[in-house]
């Protein structure tokens, strides 16, 4: 029986992949052309390093990763990596200060979870609501959001308030999301740039 997990999990390791959700963000940039070369990219809950991995092969980018776990094995001259909590002023300051402006926001983060399904979707709510809120503050005008959510009740609501700051956006599940997995993925494009500003 076809295990798509499996076919996944083994062609990350065939082709130097640090985890299947590589393929994750191949299929959306191929859809939505997320990054041009050039780019500044922030990458938020990045560890393992799959995401990086699939910015610098893809376009001549410059990547700053925030995680709370370590990244081993990725030595680019390109990468830059934070180890600590996005949600502290401290680790939000050294973001700033690598790069004070991002074309291109990405994060597959996801909060610990628990087993509930509803506890994980607010969790999970809760975390890109505060993701959101940074990239806004640093995000250059005309750049792009991208991010997983976990289905629930409460991703529309969610969904409605950050449209209000693109022009463009699209939820998928790219196909290496595992089958039991209520996990999605929300592209934004076009940022309006901040009124703050």
């Amino acid at each position: 029986m076809y295990d798509r997990k499996d076919a996944f999990y083994k062609k990350a390791k065939a082709e130097g992949y640090k985890s299947r959700a590589a393929y994750k963000l191949l299929e959306l940039n191929k859809k939505h052309a997320l990054f041009r070369s050039g780019d500044n990219v922030l990458d938020v809950g990045c560890a393992p390093g799959g995401w990086v991995q699939v910015i610098l092969n893809l376009k001549k980018c410059h990547v700053v990763g925030v995680d709370l776990i370590e990244v081993e094995g990725l030595m680019d001259p390109r990468f830059t990596f934070i180890h600590g909590d996005i949600t502290t002023q401290e680790i939000i300051d050294q973001v700033l200060e690598v790069c004070p402006k991002y074309d291109c926001v990405v994060s597959d983060a996801a909060p610990n979870t628990s087993g509930s399904k509803l506890l994980d979707h607010v969790n999970s709510v809760e975390l890109v609501r505060l993701i959101f809120y940074f990239a806004k503050k640093c995000l250059k005008k005309g750049g792009s959001f991208t991010c997983k959510l976990f289905e629930g009740e409460d991703r529309a609501e969610l969904v409605k308030e950050m449209k209000k700051d693109f022009t463009f956006s699209k939820m998928l599940r790219p196909e290496a999301t595992r089958k039991a997995s209520f996990e999605m993925y929300m592209v934004f494009k076009g940022f309006k740039g901040n009124n703050e500003e």
